[in-house]
């Protein structure tokens, strides 16, 4: 039983993104998830967060707007372990109830990216650049697939 529940959670793990696109999203709304009082101690703030978004975007052809049709949602969870800061960087481009990418007639939450980096060590005064670095290097990541999708 074990086995059956770990290969279908590994599947669905890998599956989850295999038809994303981003094709036709060139306007998101930018949110990023509030972070923790371990983020504070670590150096890490919002608005260094949203300037390396900011930066990166900045020369893409998607820019950021307060509309609802996409969300790119930037999330960093920090903990720390006595002077060791450990981040999780999670960005995702999403819509709610919106159209269905592959006109099949679905509703619902559509994901059309997702991309996750892990970062950890260093001083705790420059650990926060190596958390922009991720995050710089995952929007990098993000603009060449919505330029491969467009």
């Amino acid at each position: 039983m074990k086995k059956l529940l770990s290969i279908m959670v590994l599947g669905l793990l890998l599956s989850g993104n295999a038809n994303a696109t981003m094709k036709g999203i060139f306007e998101v709304e930018l949110m990023v998830e509030n972070l923790s009082n371990y983020a504070k101690e670590c150096s890490v703030t919002k608005q260094k967060i949203e300037t390396a978004v900011k930066y990166i975007l900045q020369n893409s052809k998607i820019k950021i707007k307060d509309s609802y049709s996409a969300v790119l949602y930037v999330k960093v969870g920090v903990i720390k372990a006595g002077d060791v800061c450990t981040a999780n960087l999670d960005i995702s481009v999403f819509s709610y109830f919106g159209k269905d990418p592959f006109e099949l007639e679905n509703s619902g939450t559509f994901v059309f990216y997702r991309n996750s980096h892990m970062t950890s060590g260093g001083t705790i005064s420059s650990f926060a650049n190596s958390v922009v670095s991720g995050i710089e290097g995952l929007m990098k990541e993000l603009v060449v697939k919505h330029h491969e999708d467009n």
